[in-house]
């Protein structure tokens, strides 16, 4: 372990206009919370400020960190009032001596239980149990008012001001994945069981679900897409030696060329090298096929012959088995913009173009070549 780096900020640096944003609000939700606390007084109600401070600890969670589950609403208002009212159990059955340590231990571990861990709620522990020690008592309505309710306060100026900022807070929870359904993320190959464990292996449980997890692979997947093939054009890629046939050539000289190459589909051009369409090898056999079939009806029927007619496989050429190219591009098109294609549809090959006429094809072992590279 490098001691050096182990010393080094881990936060990364924030944008000034965040800087600013955030202690904007800090400042505005303590203010109105503070505002309830004199308030509160006024009308008679004891409020005491010691407990106050546990607020500043929130405020920075919610207004600078809001998008980590320990600043979420249910752990800022519950986390607070639990801790409270444990302390206030604790300094009620057990000499005040050990009242602080036993009062910070519990409400770590109650707010564990209710799934509402937030830091200040030890603080909120320790300073009630301080409190004890010095004389000064709190009944149990206390955590409720004002703990609670400051709590509360503050969370509902951070949703406000949040949204007035663009945010999102409080977090969208995610749809429970059900039994029923196959347990693997949309176009990912991690199950929920092994983002799970990707988070218990870098301890960042309490940071991320796994479905939070599996947006942010997800996100880095595309990203990566982008900035690898957001720069590469399809005529990078494709491969220019082509083999072709014309409209009009022969069904025998079309299969010599799918018996010399090891290709499924021939593209189909014109004199000027315009893309016409395709003849897929599986049509030509099952055109032969056909023919094979033909010639033994004839052969039972041998007075058409006398007729003086041709049969129909002498005169076919590949414009009767051609059908449409299934896809085509420019060459400037980059090449991030195939792979959903290629991903979601069989299609042979893609055809580049340039200037119109066929310039090269793409298939799906050029694209597994540029991602080895």
């Amino acid at each position: 372990m490098n001691i050096k780096n182990a010393w080094k900020p881990a936060v990364a640096p924030a944008a000034r206009l965040d800087v600013f944003r955030v202690g904007l609000g800090a400042t505005l939700g303590l203010a109105l919370a503070m505002l309830l606390v004199f308030e509160g007084r006024q009308l008679g109600f004891a409020m005491g400020l010691s407990l106050f401070a546990p607020l500043g600890a929130s405020a920075v969670l919610l207004f600078a960190v809001h998008t980590s589950p320990l600043a979420q609403p249910w752990s800022c208002v519950a986390g607070n009032t639990v801790s409270a009212l444990w302390a206030c159990l604790v300094v009620s059955c057990i000499p005040l001596q050990w009242a602080p340590a036993v009062a910070v231990g519990g409400s770590i571990v109650l707010m564990q239980l209710t799934r509402s861990l937030h830091p200040p709620g030890g603080a909120v522990a320790l300073l009630w149990a301080l409190e004890a020690q010095a004389g000064v008592v709190h009944d149990w309505a206390y955590a409720l008012w004002p703990i609670g309710a400051m709590t509360l306060c503050l969370v509902l100026v951070a949703m406000l001001y949040h949204r007035l900022w663009g945010k999102t807070y409080p977090l969208q929870p995610q749809a429970p994945v059900r039994a029923s359904t196959a347990q693997h993320l949309p176009a990912m190959d991690l199950s929920t069981a092994d983002l799970q464990a990707l988070l218990a292996r870098f301890d960042q449980g309490n940071n991320l679900t796994a479905q939070e997890l599996g947006q942010l692979v997800l996100a880095a997947e595309e990203q990566a897409i982008a900035r690898r093939f957001g720069s590469v054009s399809c005529g990078q890629v494709m491969s220019s030696a082509l083999w072709t046939c014309g409209p009009h050539d022969s069904l025998a000289s079309v299969a010599l060329k799918f018996q010399q190459h090891p290709i499924k589909s021939l593209p189909v051009v014109d004199a000027q090298g315009r893309l016409l369409g395709v003849v897929a090898r599986a049509a030509l056999l099952d055109w032969a096929l056909a023919q094979r079939t033909n010639v033994h009806e004839r052969r039972r029927q041998p007075v058409w012959r006398l007729w003086g007619k041709k049969p129909v496989h002498d005169t076919a050429c590949a414009a009767d088995l051609m059908h449409d190219a299934p896809m085509h591009v420019d060459a400037s098109t980059p090449v991030s913009q195939l792979l959903e294609t290629l991903t979601h549809h069989a299609v042979p090959f893609v055809a580049v173009l340039q200037a119109g006429k066929l310039a090269g094809l793409i298939t799906r072992t050029d694209v597994m070549r540029l991602l080895l590279h």
